[in-house]
Protein backbone atom coordinates (compact mmCIF):
# COMPACT_ATOMS: atom_id res chain seq x y z
CA UNK A 1 0.00 0.00 0.00
CA UNK A 2 1.15 3.52 -0.73
CA UNK A 3 1.51 5.89 2.20
CA UNK A 4 0.62 9.56 2.18
CA UNK A 5 2.45 12.01 4.42
CA UNK A 6 0.47 15.19 5.09
CA UNK A 7 2.60 18.01 6.46
CA UNK A 8 0.69 20.54 8.55
CA UNK A 9 2.46 23.68 9.72
CA UNK A 10 1.54 27.29 10.33
CA UNK A 11 3.80 28.13 7.39
CA UNK A 12 3.17 27.05 3.81
CA UNK A 13 6.85 27.68 3.09
CA UNK A 14 7.93 25.27 5.82
CA UNK A 15 5.72 22.46 4.53
CA UNK A 16 6.81 23.00 0.94
CA UNK A 17 10.46 23.00 2.03
CA UNK A 18 10.05 19.81 4.05
CA UNK A 19 8.23 18.18 1.13
CA UNK A 20 11.16 19.09 -1.15
CA UNK A 21 13.64 17.75 1.41
CA UNK A 22 11.82 14.42 1.73
CA UNK A 23 11.39 13.95 -2.01
CA UNK A 24 15.06 14.74 -2.55
CA UNK A 25 16.64 12.82 0.33
CA UNK A 26 14.45 9.70 0.28
CA UNK A 27 14.59 8.01 -3.12
CA UNK A 28 11.29 6.31 -3.83
CA UNK A 29 11.74 4.18 -6.91
CA UNK A 30 8.61 2.14 -6.18
CA UNK A 31 6.16 4.96 -5.39
CA UNK A 32 5.69 3.82 -1.80
CA UNK A 33 4.88 7.27 -0.46
CA UNK A 34 3.73 10.71 -1.50
CA UNK A 35 3.78 14.03 0.34
CA UNK A 36 1.25 16.84 0.52
CA UNK A 37 2.26 20.22 1.92
CA UNK A 38 -0.77 21.52 3.84
CA UNK A 39 0.77 24.52 5.55
CA UNK A 40 -0.67 27.95 6.10
CA UNK A 41 -4.23 29.14 5.76
CA UNK A 42 -6.46 28.82 2.72
CA UNK A 43 -5.46 32.33 1.64
CA UNK A 44 -1.71 31.79 2.11
CA UNK A 45 -1.33 33.46 5.49
CA UNK A 46 0.35 32.14 8.62
CA UNK A 47 -2.00 29.71 10.34
CA UNK A 48 -3.55 26.33 9.67
CA UNK A 49 -6.39 25.05 7.52
CA UNK A 50 -8.81 22.23 8.29
CA UNK A 51 -9.87 22.41 4.62
CA UNK A 52 -6.37 21.65 3.31
CA UNK A 53 -6.13 18.63 5.58
CA UNK A 54 -9.58 17.21 4.78
CA UNK A 55 -9.06 17.75 1.04
CA UNK A 56 -5.78 15.82 1.22
CA UNK A 57 -7.43 12.97 3.12
CA UNK A 58 -10.49 12.69 0.86
CA UNK A 59 -8.35 12.83 -2.30
CA UNK A 60 -6.29 9.85 -1.09
CA UNK A 61 -8.73 7.36 0.40
CA UNK A 62 -6.76 4.46 -1.09
CA UNK A 63 -3.66 5.25 0.99
CA UNK A 64 -2.46 4.82 4.54
CA UNK A 65 -2.29 8.44 5.74
CA UNK A 66 0.13 9.93 8.26
CA UNK A 67 -0.42 13.50 9.43
CA UNK A 68 2.61 15.36 10.80
CA UNK A 69 2.06 18.64 12.66
CA UNK A 70 4.40 21.30 13.93
CA UNK A 71 2.62 22.65 17.04
CA UNK A 72 -0.47 24.00 18.74
CA UNK A 73 -3.32 24.77 16.38
CA UNK A 74 -1.83 22.53 13.68
CA UNK A 75 -2.66 19.61 15.96
CA UNK A 76 -6.12 21.05 16.65
CA UNK A 77 -6.77 21.54 12.93
CA UNK A 78 -5.73 17.94 12.21
CA UNK A 79 -7.98 16.64 14.98
CA UNK A 80 -10.86 18.75 13.67
CA UNK A 81 -10.30 17.42 10.14
CA UNK A 82 -10.56 13.88 11.50
CA UNK A 83 -14.00 14.74 12.90
CA UNK A 84 -15.20 14.93 9.27
CA UNK A 85 -13.80 11.51 8.34
CA UNK A 86 -15.93 8.35 8.49
CA UNK A 87 -14.71 5.61 10.84
CA UNK A 88 -13.74 3.17 8.07
CA UNK A 89 -11.42 5.75 6.51
CA UNK A 90 -10.32 7.11 9.88
CA UNK A 91 -8.85 3.66 10.64
CA UNK A 92 -6.25 4.43 7.94
CA UNK A 93 -5.42 7.96 9.14
CA UNK A 94 -2.71 8.39 11.76
CA UNK A 95 -2.10 11.64 13.61
CA UNK A 96 1.60 11.29 14.35
CA UNK A 97 3.01 12.26 17.71
CA UNK A 98 6.66 13.05 17.22
CA UNK A 99 9.10 15.59 15.85
CA UNK A 100 7.90 17.33 12.71
CA UNK A 101 10.97 17.19 10.47
CA UNK A 102 12.65 14.08 11.84
CA UNK A 103 9.34 12.24 12.15
CA UNK A 104 8.36 12.95 8.56
CA UNK A 105 11.81 11.86 7.39
CA UNK A 106 11.55 8.57 9.31
CA UNK A 107 8.01 8.09 7.98
CA UNK A 108 9.24 8.50 4.41
CA UNK A 109 12.19 6.15 4.89
CA UNK A 110 10.07 3.51 6.62
CA UNK A 111 7.52 3.74 3.80
CA UNK A 112 10.17 2.81 1.25
CA UNK A 113 10.93 -0.42 3.09
CA UNK A 114 7.26 -1.41 3.25
CA UNK A 115 6.73 -1.25 6.99
CA UNK A 116 3.26 -1.64 8.47
CA UNK A 117 1.59 1.48 9.88
CA UNK A 118 2.35 0.32 13.42
CA UNK A 119 6.02 -0.24 12.56
CA UNK A 120 6.22 3.22 11.00
CA UNK A 121 4.63 4.86 14.05
CA UNK A 122 6.97 2.96 16.38
CA UNK A 123 10.03 4.05 14.39
CA UNK A 124 8.86 7.67 14.55
CA UNK A 125 8.23 7.37 18.29
CA UNK A 126 11.82 6.22 18.77
CA UNK A 127 12.97 9.59 17.37
CA UNK A 128 11.24 11.51 20.18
Amino acid sequence: MTNLLILVSHSQTITEGLKELLETMVPDDHNTFSVIAAGGTDDGEIGTSVNKITEAIFANTDKEIFIFTDMGSAVLSAETALDFVEDDLKAHVHLVEGPFVEGAYVGAVQSTINRTPDQILEAIKEQS
